[in-house]
């Protein structure tokens, strides 16, 4: 979508709502009752829900009509429901979506450090955005549509971190993209672990699907993904009971990138980020019924959590007063020669013990 193109089109719509834009709506019933939702649509196929109240989370994702985040049987649920709980707290809200903030100061695994305890994957994504802005921006003569809001951690005695927040839809490609800046207005250094939660679901996480990675090595978590490693980036049937398979993708500089290919839709999703900031490419494998799910997730500190990042002397730390940008993209490709040629960049895969 153009701006010199606009003039044109209101012979035929007079309100181009129709066509692109944002709509603010409110959730009506369920858990999800007044929570508010930004509804974005690019004029190509691409169609994102965004959640001011939980972090501008993105809680759907749809092209051309086919579903293409990850939607859990937990289902929209309002931060006033959540209590952090161990692994739970997190679980019982998890609806999944295309995108789950986790961290800022903690996340993956819980865990206990004197005397604290530290819930799966941290607070931030069940907590309410403030300055909330909705805006339609140009890029050269391309529409660019905009939501921006700053989401805060904080606690008396404890870490003072803003993350200020953009999500952009493009019009003229079906690309999204999300910046984060986060500062750090304690005295004190603050650990830093953000992880982008990036789910993929069914119809276009399906049997036959195959992952893939521009990275240079890939890291099973533990026995059960070990046993599952020759086969890390294939799409099986979903299977009753089967456990979840965690892998973490490693080297390689600069803008690096997973993609999920499902042939027999001829579409793709591509997660595009830059490993010199987000170092541990997550794996999530979930091909169990009932919970069949792909996250792609590029992370600070990778999936172990906030104790273990310690004693391996992985942390990252903001100092006072410093600030660290992030920068995500999610592109849907259904051009052949264009998938083709992001899986012509995958590199030979190693196996790290």
């Amino acid at each position: 979508m153009k701006k010199a193109e606009l003039l044109n089109l209101r012979k035929y719509a007079g309100d181009l709502s129709g066509l692109y834009g944002m709509q603010d709506i409110t959730y009506n019933e369920g858990k999800a009752k007044g929570m508010r939702a930004i509804q974005l649509k690019n004029g190509l196929g691409l169609e994102a829900t965004l959640l001011p109240d939980r972090c501008l989370d993105i809680s759907y994702l749809s092209y051309k009509g086919i579903n293409m985040g990850l939607v859990t049987k937990a289902g929209l649920s309002s931060p006033l429901f959540y209590a952090e709980d161990g692994t739970r707290g997190f679980l019982r809200q998890f609806n999944g979506g295309l995108l789950t903030t986790c961290g800022i100061t903690y996340s993956g695994a819980p865990c206990e450090i004197d005397n604290r305890k530290y819930g799966l994957h941290g607070n931030i994504g069940n907590t309410p955005c403030t300055n909330i802005n909705k805006e339609e921006l140009y890029k050269d003569d391309a529409i660019l549509l905009q939501v921006s809001g700053e989401v805060k951690e904080a606690c008396v005695f404890d870490e003072y971190v803003v993350m200020h927040r953009k999500v952009i839809m493009e019009t003229e490609t079906n690309t999204l993209h999300i910046s984060d800046t986060i500062e750090n207005r304690d005295f004190a250094p603050v650990p830093l672990m953000n992880l982008y939660h990036i789910n993929f679901g069914y119809p276009l996480l399906d049997a036959g699907c195959r992952v893939y990675f521009s990275t240079e090595k890939v890291t099973a978590r533990d026995k059960a993904a070990y046993q599952g490693l020759s086969r890390y980036s294939f799409i099986e049937e979903p299977e009753i009971g089967r456990e979840e398979q965690c892998y973490i993708h490693t080297g390689g500089a600069g803008q690096q990138f997973g993609l999920l290919h499902n042939v027999k839709l001829g579409i793709a999703a591509v997660v595009h980020f830059n490993i010199d900031d987000l170092p541990y490419f997550c794996q999530w494998k979930c091909m169990k019924a009932g919970d069949y799910a792909l996250g792609l997730e590029p992370s600070v500190c990778g999936f172990w959590g906030l104790k273990y990042a310690k004693e391996n002397n992985i942390i990252k730390y903001l100092d006072a007063g410093e600030t660290k940008s992030f920068h995500i993209s999610i592109e849907i490709l259904d051009n052949p020669e264009k998938i083709a040629s992001y899986i012509s960049m995958c590199k030979e895969r190693h196996a790290a013990e």
